[in-house]
């Protein structure tokens, strides 16, 4: 990680062309917001070999992890959102932002990008306006179904946005380009069709990057009946709950497998039969793509209705049904879902429902959006 210093004159005296392409990524936040950046990064370099990227963060530790830990050098930028904050929050926000907008300007003297691209979340705000006011080619990705505030201002900003569901719509100068939401690679080799015999009797439990407690807190819910159906299952679980998890299965005899990370995301999508999710954009966009039967939760605590807008384009296609967190007997609600979904007819109808897996793909359609709009001196 580094925070921008002052001008140290052109590329190449870093040993980098000076006609090479030069990308700043901006996002924070959750792994929702950094991982589809690294999607989009991957795929920039994939199509121009040579290109220079660095990410503008706002100095959270999962951006130390992700971002840094894929190798990218990131700046931090003085930044904070103003939704929902309370006086204090709003004079901190007012006070931070010259002290941003210095950094940011200092930043694209010393990179001098050929294009910004805004990823989600407050911290990328500044950076995007900033590059349009100066002549920088300006990208941004909106992941949910209806977009938050950051995005609803850089639709005054920027250049082009990517979409991820094909009715979201913005106001503003932006012109919108539905390309899916970047998922990872591996998805395309997941085998999206195939039923096996008998009953689906795998299930994937995804508590998100953070683990998911009232997921973790259902197994004394759901354990019996997985335990009667023979159902084996992998738990991805918050990792103070390893423990209750585990011997919660345990208790009843059910084969579980109980991680705080899943590292290959791809073989575990492939083993599964039914899923129980929360419904974040990520993994909404990667559940269409390997198609399995879902239950989604939504965050309680969501930022509007955003997860439980994202779940309900999949249960209208008849793939997913959504069990609210808020409201009361969730376990047993939860319960019968699942019950539901492990029913071999109503697996087979939902698994054969109509699907468009628009998300494989949609990291390198971004980038080549991102190469048509650079700018070249």
């Amino acid at each position: 990680m580094s925070h921008p210093q002052p001008d140290s004159g052109p590329e190449s005296a870093r040993g980098v062309s000076a006609d090479a392409l030069r990308v700043l990524i901006a996002a924070s936040g959750t792994g929702g917001h950094l991982i589809p950046a690294l999607h989009i990064a991957r795929a920039l370099k994939a199509a121009a070999p040579g290109a220079v990227i660095e990410f503008i963060g706002a100095g959270r530790p999962l951006e130390e992890k992700l971002i840094d830990g894929s190798g990218y050098q990131r700046h931090v930028v003085a930044s904070a959102g103003v939704k929902r904050r309370s006086i204090v929050g709003l004079i901190q926000f007012v006070a931070r932002l010259p002290v941003g907008v210095l950094q940011t300007l200092r930043l694209f003297r010393h990179f001098r990008p050929d294009v910004v691209v805004g990823v989600g979340g407050y911290v990328s705000v500044l950076p995007v306006a900033l590059a349009r006011l100066k002549g920088i080619p300006t990208w941004a990705h909106e992941a949910e179904l209806h977009p938050g505030l950051a995005n609803k201002t850089l639709g005054y900003f920027a250049d082009r946005m990517s979409i991820s569901f094909a009715n979201t719509r913005l106001k503003g100068r932006v012109k919108t380009e539905f390309t899916g939401h970047p998922v990872r690679p591996e998805l395309a080799g997941v085998e999206r069709f195939e039923v096996r015999a008998g009953a689906p009797s795998k299930l994937l439990v995804l508590g998100g990057s953070q683990g998911a407690r009232g997921l973790d807190q259902a197994v004394q819910e759901i354990a019996p009946l997985l335990a009667e159906r023979g159902v084996q299952v992998v738990h991805q679980c918050r990792a103070e709950s390893l423990d209750l998890v585990a011997n919660g299965y345990r208790a009843v005899n059910v084969s579980a497998s109980v991680v705080p990370f899943i590292d290959d995301m791809g073989g575990a999508y492939d083993w599964s039969d039914v899923i129980i999710s929360r419904a974040g954009a990520s993994s909404v966009a990667e559940i269409s793509c390997v198609n399995r039967p879902t239950i989604f939760v939504p965050y309680p605590f969501q930022q509007g209705t955003h997860q439980t807008d994202n779940a309900r384009e999949l249960e209208k296609q008849g793939k997913a049904v959504i069990v609210e967190e808020t409201q009361p007997e969730f376990g047993k609600r939860l319960l019968a879902a699942l019950e539901r979904l492990l029913d071999p007819a109503i697996f087979v109808a939902m698994k054969r429902a109509p699907s468009d897996p628009r998300g494989i793909g949609a990291a390198e359609r971004i980038a080549q959006g991102i190469l048509s709009i650079r700018r070249r001196s």
